[in-house]
């Protein structure tokens, strides 16, 4: 009998164990929070690329051949500077001051028609050049701010303005001017790039990733979980503005955690 109820008692301890080891393990894979009123930044977002301002490419028409290199690559050089001689010809200089980034031929070979020989850019004046896709271009204009931020300098946030858009072969291109940007960014070089196309003040927000396939689900006063459809308007990427929905501010939204 003393066996049959201390293993009673053994089963009961364990099915409780196991139930409360349940209950805490699907609290842990969900957090509450409350929507918030707050401000919302709409942005069109895009990859941009470095850009120099200034570009200077050294072909020749004719075949011929290099007589003198007076600049190498990464040299910098002054405007007016020597850079380079072909055979019969007088010596090209530099048009601005930048820095020598491509030198294709060494001296005395021979240099086809056309071919790009040497190359030299400005690299104190940069800019940042986005590709746009056509609605996102709608909504752009000169004089829009825009934030900039390189993958490795993810602490750093570079602010500029759209200084123009146009067309380029069927792709629509924003040219952002960043004035700060430090000397190590060099053309070529990507980074993202969000264009603030409006704010919205004192609205109400939740999380985007408390947002499912157009539904929420949430808990009021301690009552069991509901899900509701909820109508989104701008989103900033990490929070989104509710436009319809029955939410209050005293409810409790039900977010899966990140494993």
């Amino acid at each position: 009998m003393k066996t049959k109820l201390i293993l009673s008692v053994t089963v009961g301890i364990l099915a409780i164990s196991i139930v409360t080891g349940g209950v805490f393990y699907q609290k842990s894979q969900y957090e509450l929070i409350h929507p918030i009123k707050g401000n919302v930044v709409e942005a069109i977002y895009g990859l941009g690329k470095v850009k120099t301002e200034s570009r200077y490419e050294v072909k020749v028409g004719v075949m011929t051949t290099v007589e003198k290199l007076y600049a190498r690559e990464g040299d910098d050089v002054t405007k007016g500077g020597k850079l380079i001689k072909f055979k019969d010809s007088a010596i090209f200089r530099a048009p601005f001051a930048g820095r020598v980034t491509l030198v294709n031929q060494y001296e005395m070979e021979t240099v086809l028609p056309q071919a790009e020989v040497l190359r030299m850019e400005d690299l104190q004046n940069r800019h940042i050049e986005v590709s746009l896709e056509q609605n996102g271009a709608l909504r752009v204009s000169e004089g829009q701010e825009a934030k900039v931020i390189f993958e490795s300098l993810r602490n750093q946030k570079y602010m500029g303005k759209v200084k123009s858009l146009f067309p380029r072969d069927d792709d629509f291109i924003a040219h952002i001017d960043v004035g700060n940007l430090p000397p190590n960014v060099l053309p070529g070089m990507t980074a993202d790039v969000a264009i603030v196309v409006g704010n919205k003040k004192n609205v109400q927000l939740i999380p985007v990733s408390a947002i499912n396939n157009g539904f929420v689900t949430y808990r009021r006063n301690g009552e069991r979980k509901k899900k509701v459809e909820v109508k989104v308007g701008t989103v900033d990427g990490k929070f989104a503005e509710i436009l319809e929905s029955p939410l209050e501010f005293t409810d409790e939204i039900v977010i899966r955690k990140k494993k």
